[in-house]
């Protein structure tokens, strides 16, 4: 790889590639993401004392359980991120991913894990084209993605008939281990899934030699470019694991309602980015951590459920955690800058 001492880049990411074990640990509880959790945990302490109930054991479990769609595709979001990309269209492939399932298993007798295949790589197809318009085109990813979403969303409806898909022929062990089933007993399987995930992703991003290119690709395109690093493929792959994230975090959903609807996942790219931005993802790109978005994730969740535990009305609870989210990006940029002065 090239060496570029000038922009000193290199050798920032060649210090992210060599901490090993320990520095992938010291990487993750970096003061950002320390701050951001005594955040959450301030948050569960002001609503613990409003409501005894928040804190229970049952209360958490579902709050968890609430964040496992969201976390899924927000963790893979951040990624994309840092590599400087959005996906606007993750709530529809989300859709897609539901539908494309359901009407295989109920309309053409697959069996459900051959469907839920199916739907998988629908969404991977989908993700691709994202990545193909966006790389060749050049075209602002808000925009491209923007236009893609509004035809996945066209394509669940047409596949549906804008109608809902339920009454499957019931394949129990599916539904139990995609989302209805409880692990040890007590925890809901979804949490399983978006810990899965979320380690899946804290080691590509943290401890591989393709976190680093997202990182550099994010951080400076032509530094990276310069040392050798092939930035379309990094953001296409960034746009795969997007698309990727949406297809499970539909079939999490289809496992846990046992029904899918052409407008499901509505709004869940905005929530994605906001958790992301939340956890300390630099809009910017080149900054960001999948345990501080997974943190940002449960902070969303904490606030819309303890506002419910207080008989909050509902647009209140929207627009406080409106609120929440408009501060989060005040000290995001104001970080972003301070870090730039730095440079």
């Amino acid at each position: 790889m090239q060496r570029l001492p000038e922009s000193g880049y290199i050798d920032r990411a060649e210090t992210k590639a060599a901490g090993g074990v320990k520095g992938a640990w010291s990487r993750a509880f970096v003061i950002r993401d320390f701050g951001i959790g005594i955040v959450a945990v301030l948050i569960g302490l002001v609503f613990s004392l409003a409501s005894p109930v928040f804190l229970s054991t049952y209360n958490l479990l579902n709050l968890l359980r609430q964040t496992a769609e969201l976390g899924i595709v927000a963790m893979a979001m951040t990624i994309l991120i840092i590599a400087g990309e959005f996906d606007l269209s993750v709530g529809a492939i989300y859709a897609v991913t539901g539908v494309v399932t359901g009407l295989l298993a109920k309309h053409a007798g697959m069996e459900m894990w051959t469907a839920a295949a199916c739907g998988l790589m629908s969404a991977l197809i989908l993700g691709a084209l994202n990545g193909l318009l966006v790389t060749t085109t050049k075209i602002n990813s808000f925009i491209a993605t923007l236009s893609t979403m509004m035809v996945y969303r066209g394509i669940a409806m047409v596949l549906s008939q804008g109608q809902p898909i339920s009454s499957f022929l019931l394949e129990p062990e599916f539904f139990d281990i995609m989302g209805r089933g409880r692990g040890f007993g007590t925890i809901p399987v979804p949490i399983f899934w978006v810990a899965g995930w979320g380690v899946l992703l804290f080691f590509l991003l943290h401890r591989t030699a393709l976190g680093v290119k997202i990182y550099a690709t994010g951080d400076n395109p032509e530094a990276a470019t310069l040392a050798g690093i092939k930035i379309t493929r990094v953001k296409r792959i960034g746009f795969l694991l997007t698309s990727l994230a949406a297809g499970l975090a539909g079939l999490v959903s289809l496992g846990y309602l046992k029904t899918v609807t052409p407008t499901q996942g509505t709004g869940l790219e905005l929530e994605a980015i906001a958790a992301a931005v939340i956890g300390g993802t630099s809009m910017a790109g080149g900054v960001g951590s999948i345990v501080g978005t997974f943190i940002g994730t449960f902070i969303m969740a904490e606030v819309r459920t303890g506002l419910v535990l207080l008989g909050t009305d509902a647009y209140i609870q929207d627009a406080f955690v409106g609120l929440v989210i408009a501060l989060a990006v005040i000290i995001n940029i104001k970080l972003t800058e301070h870090r730039k002065s730095k440079v």
